[in-house]
Parts: structure tokens; C-alpha cells; sequence
């Protein structure tokens, strides 16, 4: 009678809650990051561009949306779809559910059955056994409740860093959608030049007919023509590599033979002068590393629970037969038993409390690496506001150069039609005229590029331009 309140009384305690089994609160959790060493470093400086009290569904997303166009939108879905390393990461997240879903087996009993038999040599006896046999863990200090939460915020944390992967894929597709267009304007553009000078090359050599130019004219223009033709031919190889890329992205066998457009679409918003400071705490590898301290908590209780005494219920329920009289049936001798085991560490060299130690510096390291993440997220937020800063500023440079330069050109043609200048002047400006042309198109390039930085720094919300 006895044992049968004292069996109840565990098995309510251990239904109801598990004794030094405690939930990750937030208070808990931001306390470990605030005794960071890394964090603790950290001078926020007068001039933050993070808002604390602005909401993230008040920051405006025009200036990546200027990049959407029908062409990459559809090529994203496809490598949303098709990407082979989103389609591993797929299978491999799926390991973790499963993993997860083991891992709360062992809060319920097992069930196993057991059927054996056995043979005495001597006397000719036989007995077979077939039994039912159940064992349960009680749950007394929640070290199988820890251990099941730390496999459910490793899954969540994995499913962070996949949803990190979907945006990273998103924004090499659109890097390599952009550099492929920069390359079409390459192309046409030094196409345009040699055409241009092939046509000079024609004018020479009627005024050498006539005597008013030289072979000396006609041979710096042929080997003008003769270097523009080499490097159209290593601008169009760069671009044929682009466009494999960009076709490996999305899936596609690597032929080279994708075509885009061959402009820019005109960027028409300017980019947000603050940004609400929510964006990077939502950011997926900063909330994968926040499952990561959850887990590594749920571990440190689970490594010291492993230290207390466990209590095991067992049962089995059978029968037994033998071809000895007394015993002649298999169905007609049932077995029941019902039991319960205590045991506790008494001495293993310190194992268990070295790995409490372990785990303890686990989730101190994994604190770090938090700190550590929203440090390269303010980094990354920074440096592409500075570089889209310094492009702008660029940009103009290179447009008033370009400018001058044509107009400089305008007026050396006129020189050499009156005979006061000569064609070797003229080349050489209008190779400084497309070295300047063919950097705007690198400074647009990168202008596209940044954008695409930043809106990944802010946690690319939606992922890429949806």
C-alpha cells in the first residue's frame, strides 16, 4: 500500500514539473549578454545612426526597390527553388527536426518485448520466456526536459541560418545579375569606341591620299583599333563568366548563354539618414546566435541535473513455458513484475562537474559570438553607408570629367582640321574619355552592389526586393 502513494507521489511531481528544470527568461538571457567582454568594450558614439524608439515597419525600402526589375525578381524565385546549396540546407534542417523530435522521446516510457528460450544439457529441460518489458526515467531534476529544449533552439537557431542562406543566395544572384549588366554596357560602349575610331582610321586614309596625313597618323590609330579589340575581348570572357555564375545560382546548367538587359534602371530614392535599431536584433544570424545562448542554457541545466541521483521505474509483463510437467504452458503461467531503480554518481573522477565547467564556458563563448555578430552587423551597416556616401561623391567627379573631356575632344577635332594638332592627341583623349565612362559604369556597379550590402546589413527584410 505504502509503495503504491510513494509510487503515485513521484509520478505527479514528475507530470506536474521537474524540479530544477527553469525556462530561459528574457531578464535571464539578457543578463548573459550583458556580462559579455566584448559588449562591455563597446563606446556608442554621439553621432549613432540607430534610432532605440523607432518601429522597423517605419523605414522605407524604395531605394532597394529602384533595383526590382521583372528579370531578376524571376531569377531569385528560381534559386529560391533550384539552388543547390538551398536545397541541401533544406535536408539538412530537416535532420535537425527529426533530431529534435528524438530527443523528446525521452520524456515518456519505452516498450520493448523480449522473447527468449533456454536449454538445460543435462536434465533435458526447456523453458521460453515471452515478455512485454516498459522503463521510465522519471524526469525528477529536468535533465530530459533540457536536453529536448536545447535540441528545439538548436532547430530554431538552424532555421535562422537557413533563412540567412535564402537571403545570401538572393543577394549574389542580384550582385551577379548587376555585374552582368555592367558587362553588357562594357561591351556596346568599347564596341562604339572601336567603331568610332575604325571611322577615323577611314578619314586618314583619304588625308594621307591627299597629303595632309602621315603613315605615322594611319599606324597609331591601327594599333589603338588592335588594343581595344584585345581588351573587348577580355570584357566579353569576364562577362561569358558572369553569366555562368549567375545561371549556377539559379540552378541552370553553366552555358554562358543568359542575356540580360544593357542599362541601368535610373535610381530615383536616397537612402534612409537613420535606421530604427530593432532591424539588426531581427537580423537571422543575430537571432540564430540568440537560439544558440537558449540552447547552450538548457545545456548547462541539463549538465548539472546529469550530477543529482536519477530514479527509473520498470515493469514486465509475460509468461513462461517449459516441457517440464509443473510447468507445461506458455499461456497458463503469466508473469507481472513492477519495479524501480535509485542511482546516483558517487565518484568518476570529476567527469560530470568538468562538464558543467564545459558547458558553463559553451555558453559564455556562444555570448561572445552574439557580441561578436552585432558588432560585424554595425560594421557592415556603417561601411556600406560610407562607401555609398564616397560613390555618390565619385560619381560627380567623373561625370564633370567626362564633361570636360568631351568637350576637349570637340575642340581637338577642329585643331586637327585646321592642321594645329594631330591624331595622336585625339586618341589619347578619347582613351582618357572611356577610361572615365567605363568607370561611371563600375561606380553605378557599385552603387547597386552597396545597396544590396545594406539592405543585408538591415536584415534584408522579405529577402531581396520582395
Amino acid at each position: 500500500m505504502y509503495k503504491r502513494f510513494i509510487m503515485a507521489g513521484i509520478l505527479a511531481v514528475s507530470l506536474s514539473s521537474c524540479i530544477g528544470y527553469k525556462e530561459p527568461t528574457q531578464e535571464n538571457i539578457n543578463q548573459l549578454k550583458e556580462n559579455s567582454e566584448v559588449a562591455s568594450h563597446i563606446t556608442i558614439p554621439d553621432d549613432w545612426i540607430f534610432d532605440r524608439n523607432a518601429n522597423s515597419r517605419s523605414l522605407p525600402y524604395d531605394w532597394i526597390a529602384d533595383l526590382k526589375t521583372p528579370q531578376l525578381e524571376a531569377l531569385i524565385n528560381e534559386g529560391m527553388q533550384y539552388n543547390a546549396d538551398i536545397i541541401i540546407a533544406k535536408e539538412k534542417l530537416n535532420q535537425i527536426e527529426l533530431a529534435m523530435e528524438i530527443a523528446g522521446t525521452n520524456l515518456y516510457p519505452s516498450v520493448s518485448a523480449v522473447a527468449n528460450t533456454s536449454n538445460n544439457l543435462v536434465s533435458e529441460s526447456q523453458i521460453s520466456r515471452l515478455a512485454l518489458k516498459a522503463s521510465w526515467e522519471i524526469d525528477l531534476w529536468g535533465k530530459n526536459k533540457s536536453a529536448q529544449m536545447a535540441s528545439t533552439s538548436d532547430y530554431f537557431s538552424a532555421k535562422h541560418k537557413n533563412t540567412l542562406l535564402y537571403q545570401s543566395i538572393a543577394a549574389m544572384i542580384a550582385k551577379a545579375y548587376y555585374l552582368n549588366i555592367a558587362g553588357n554596357i562594357q561591351e556596346n560602349m568599347i564596341e562604339g569606341y572601336i567603331q568610332k575610331t575604325k571611322e577615323l582610321e577611314k578619314l586618314y586614309v583619304v588625308q594621307k591620299k591627299v597629303g595632309t596625313a602621315n603613315a605615322l597618323d594611319l599606324s597609331t590609330i591601327s594599333a589603338e583599333i588592335i588594343s581595344l579589340e584585345g581588351y573587348l575581348e577580355k570584357i566579353r570572357n569576364a562577362n561569358t563568366q558572369s553569366r555562368r555564375s549567375l545561371e549556377l545560382l539559379t540552378g541552370k546548367y553553366p552555358e554562358g548563354k543568359l542575356t540580360t538587359q544593357n542599362f541601368f534602371n535610373p535610381v530615383q530614392n536616397n537612402i534612409p539618414s537613420s535606421f530604427p535599431l530593432e532591424l539588426l536584433e531581427s537580423r537571422s544570424d543575430i537571432q540564430a546566435y540568440h537560439f544558440q545562448i537558449e540552447k547552450a542554457f538548457y545545456e548547462v541545466q541539463q549538465a548539472n541535473a546529469a550530477r543529482l541521483p536519477s530514479l527509473t521505474i520498470s515493469s514486465s509483463l509475460g509468461t513462461a513455458g517449459s516441457n517440464v510437467e509443473s510447468i507445461n504452458s506458455l499461456f497458463t503461467n503469466p508473469l507481472l513484475r513492477v519495479g524501480g531503480g535509485l542511482v546516483s554518481p558517487i565518484f568518476n573522477s570529476g567527469k560530470l562537474k568538468k562538464n558543467v565547467e564545459i558547458k558553463n564556458s559553451q555558453q559564455k563563448q556562444v555570448v561572445e559570438e552574439y557580441s561578436k555578430a552585432v558588432l560585424n552587423a554595425l560594421n557592415e551597416v556603417e561601411s556600406s553607408l560610407a562607401n555609398l556616401n564616397s560613390i555618390e561623391k565619385q560619381s560627380g567627379f567623373n561625370r564633370k570629367a567626362i564633361n570636360e573631356l568631351k568637350n576637349n575632344i570637340s575642340l581637338t577635332e577642329k585643331q586637327i582640321k585646321v592642321g594645329t594638332n594631330n591624331s595622336f592627341m585625339l586618341i589619347r583623349k578619347q582613351r582618357d574619355l572611356l577610361k572615365n565612362e567605363m568607370n561611371l559604369i563600375n561606380l553605378e556597379l557599385q552603387d547597386k552592389m552597396e545597396r544590396i550590402n545594406l539592405y543585408m546589413a538591415l536584415g534584408a527584410q522579405n529577402f531581396i526586393f520582395s
